[in-house]
């Protein structure tokens, strides 16, 4: 098998002739037109309006390239685009050679017989706007929020426009293009999974697809050793290889926090009559996922259980990283996959009005051990599944990325949508039915279950997200978005009286960091509601909520830094609340996936981690109370309570410590515990009788880890907080701060991004970290509220 590539620079121009230019592919228009100077940033200031303009075009790509390979009679040559963006027109040499119609597959076109040695290849890329509206036209306007015309269009949803994300709505060529030469046949997305275990001896199923014809086979190595030899068969009308392998003292891949997510070398070789002629070679995980539905005494449990052990699921949600797709780079995800993971997070949910991602997403969550939840990509909206071309495209669609991301352990769920069927039950502009079926349901409830449980029968399915009970957010089973907190005004204590099964989205918004604000803003425009800052919090009142709630939490706010700084301390004490709560009552909730973890574009909102890959506070307090062992106080009538949790696989010793002051620092009571912790637990270790108006400390110690947390139970505003009178000690390497009263959200002030920061001091205590590069000082909650 070869490849001849054909990224690089290609010709671009819009039909109607008002622009020329050089452009590259992989890439979009969008992003041609910014290098090249006709249109500016469209994240600065309020340039995103200019790019609306650009939506109604047809773009055409163009380029020339040789071919001077000698074919032979077995030889097949393919055209191969990874993604177009995404309704195009294919041409070869002057002839029609096919069209797209689905931004996140694979297209090929069997091209041997027009190729010459000089060859001219256009792409025709028709608006991904004007199509959607004739079609909204003939068919009728779907319900849901933002633009309805995005139903029509199997493209990335968001790019329509979010209340987190810019509306761009890309064209190009998004993903490589390349010639794929091969002799006789090619083999496609082969798999490995689990059918059975005895003692350390497991039984795996091996399958995959073949294109082409001959004597074929398929021999499956795994680890440099011959494990099996495939006759190649033809069912329902496609070509495919299965069978069985035994791998002896198999080791399972496990999430990174209960086991090692351990991944193995298979290297599926496609021969005919005994001569190879095309390779897969894969990195598969093997593991068995269950979700324990199981009656209780509040309705249904919601558990994911991974090779018999029960998981806690403790991570966020996860959006493009990016409105132009084609500026991200591996060392991107990267990144942010590793920071998810040092926040100890494990597991994301791909959010379902994105993209399936990338393939260095998946490989970097098999590699360490963090699990995901698949959406399908349907998101608040009504989808026009009652026509028959739509609901082919839909299957087709489903299909196609199942069999292509099934080989990776980390996908433990695959999910029909994000908030349909909560739409159709409780929102009201959702209510259509076409033969009684809500517009989308004859996808998410008959066809993709169908098509999971065929082609990835190692992986559960389910309809939507949320989903369960009588009504689809319900709490008493299945998952649960509340957002009754922070969207309909009510404040975070509210969710102490949340008893959902698996909180698969909460979320409270907070300013990106400040150099990211100064990236896309002048100095007089950094006003809360100046345009451009409202221009960038897409929320219908998304400004008005972060002052809402900063003056019922903390009274006071003076100017726009402290608008920043306490916006960010907000939602991380809001995501901290809810994480303790959901956490304590493990397993009768059994996930907490807070909204979100990254940002398309710079943005004031929910995201733990800006644009820019900057940490907010809540990505430092995620690294804090997404710890295995958290201590957590709660108020339970007139006691104050202390309880651990503990996500270790195994029993262990600690020594606990509890402790309350005033802000004045003078200690009220200190007590010490040695205990034994359960495996996989939540233990009560003392309930005190005690006001509630001091702040209270606690310490778990075990193997020498130390693991801290506090509790207020009156809100910041009610509280006399006191200068905590910090000290900074330079030890040239290193920082120690040490606090003479209770001290909070102590922010390192410093050119780099400090490796912790947000911090709290318990009185006379001293924190230690690496000095960060420009360090000049700190600051605490005190500071911007005194």
């Amino acid at each position: 098998m070869k490849r001849i590539g054909l990224n690089g620079v290609w010709r671009v121009r819009d039909s109607e002739g008002e622009h020329t230019l050089s452009g590259t592919v992989p890439g979009v228009v969008q992003a041609d037109l910014v290098r090249e100077k006709i249109l500016p940033h469209p994240y600065i200031g309020t340039n995103e309006d200019l790019f609306v303009k650009i939506e109604d075009k047809e773009w055409i790509y163009e380029r020339e390239f040789k071919f001077e390979e000698e074919l032979s009679e077995k030889e097949r040559v393919e055209l191969v685009f990874e993604g177009i963006d995404t309704l195009s027109d294919v041409y070869l040499n002057g002839v029609y050679i096919g069209s797209t119609e689905n931004m996140f597959l694979e297209y090929r076109f069997d091209i041997k017989r027009l190729l010459k040695k000089e060859n001219h290849l256009r792409v025709v890329i028709k608006s991904p706007v004007r199509i959607p509206k004739t079609l909204e036209q003939n068919y009728g306007v779907l319900g849901g929020p933002e633009d309805s015309i995005r139903g029509y269009i199997r493209k990335a949803q968001y790019s329509y426009g979010w209340d987190w994300g810019a509306r761009i709505v890309t064209s190009g060529i998004w993903k490589p293009v390349y010639l794929e030469i091969y002799e006789d046949a090619r083999l496609q997305d082969s798999t490995a999974y689990i059918l059975s275990i005895d003692g350390k001896d497991a039984i795996v199923k091996v399958n995959g697809f073949v294109y082409g014809e001959g004597n074929l086979s398929v021999e499956v190595i795994v680890n440099n050793e011959k494990l099996g030899n495939f006759q190649v068969f033809e069912r329902n009308g496609e070509k495919h290889f299965e069978g069985t392998i035994k791998l002896k003292n198999v080791k399972l891949w496990y999430p990174w926090n209960v086991g090692e997510p351990h991944l193995y070398n298979f290297i599926f070789v496609l021969k005919n009559s005994g001569k190879e002629i095309y390779r897969e070679e894969k990195r598969i995980g093997l593991r068995r996922v269950r979700i324990l539905q199981e009656p209780d005494e509040e309705g249904k449990t919601f558990i994911f259980e991974i090779n018999g052990e029960k998981v806690f699921a403790k991570g966020a949600n996860w959006i493009p990283s990016d409105n132009i797709l084609t500026w991200l780079k591996d060392e991107d995800y990267e990144k942010l996959i590793k920071m998810a993971r040092d926040a100890n997070m494990n597991m994301l949910r791909v959010w379902g009005g994105g993209i399936y991602e990338n393939e260095t997403f998946y490989r970097l969550c098999d590699e360490l051990g963090i699990m995901v939840w698949q959406d399908f990509m349907y998101a608040c909206l009504e989808y026009p599944d009652h026509l028959p071309w739509f609901r082919k495209i839909a299957n087709d669609e489903a299909r196609k990325i199942v069999r292509k991301l099934r080989y990776h352990p980390s996908i433990v769920l695959w999910c029909g949508n994000n908030e349909n069927n909560w739409g159709f039950d409780e929102w009201g502009n959702m209510a259509r039915k076409v033969d009684g079926i809500n517009l989308g349901n004859r996808l998410y409830l008959f066809d993709f279950p169908k098509i999971c449980a065929q082609e990835d029968p190692a992986t559960p399915y389910w309809p939507s997200s949320p989903y369960g009970g009588e009504k689809a957010n319900s709490e008493k089973e299945g998952d649960r978005h509340v957002w009754n907190v922070w969207s309909g005004w009510i404040n975070y204590d509210h969710y102490e009286k949340d008893t959902g099964r698996f909180i698969s989205e909460f979320g409270f918004q907070g300013a990106p960091h400040m150099k990211t604000i100064e990236f896309f803003s002048k100095p007089e425009e950094r006003d809360v509601f100046h345009p451009v800052m409202l221009k960038h919090n897409k929320q219908i009142e998304g400004q008005e909520r972060l002052i809402r709630f900063i003056f019922g939490n903390f009274g006071k706010c003076r100017n726009f830094e402290d608008f920043v700084y306490l916006s960010q301390i907000n939602q991380a004490e809001a995501i901290k609340f809810g994480v303790e709560h959901w956490r304590s009552r493990k397993y009768k909730t059994a996930g907490t996936l807070f909204w979100q973890l990254n940002d398309s574009w710079p943005v004031f909102s929910w995201s733990a981690v800006d644009y820019f890959k900057r940490p907010k506070a809540l990505y430092y307090y995620a690294k804090r109370f997404f710890t295995d062992v958290l201590p957590v106080v709660k108020k339970n009538d007139d006691r104050v309570v202390l309880l651990v949790v503990s996500d270790l696989r195994k029993s262990k010793k600690a020594k606990v410590r509890f402790s309350a002051y005033d802000f004045f620092g003078k200690q009220m009571f200190e007590n010490f515990y040695e205990i034994n912790l359960p495996p996989d637990s939540v233990t009560i270790v003392d309930k005190v009788s005690s006001p509630i108006d001091f702040v209270f400390f606690a310490e778990v110690e075990i193997e020498g880890s130390v693991f801290r947390n506090y509790k207020l139970f009156k809100k910041w505003r009610e509280v006399n907080l006191t200068d905590p009178k910090l000290s900074v000690r330079d030890h040239d390497e290193t920082l120690e701060i040490v606090a003479e009263n209770p001290a909070f959200g102590i922010k390192i002030l410093s050119e780099e991004i400090p490796e912790d920061d947000f911090i709290f001091l318990e009185p006379g205590k001293s924190f230690i970290m690496r000095k960060p590069e420009g360090f000049f000082g700190v600051r605490s909650l005190y500071d911007y509220l005194k």
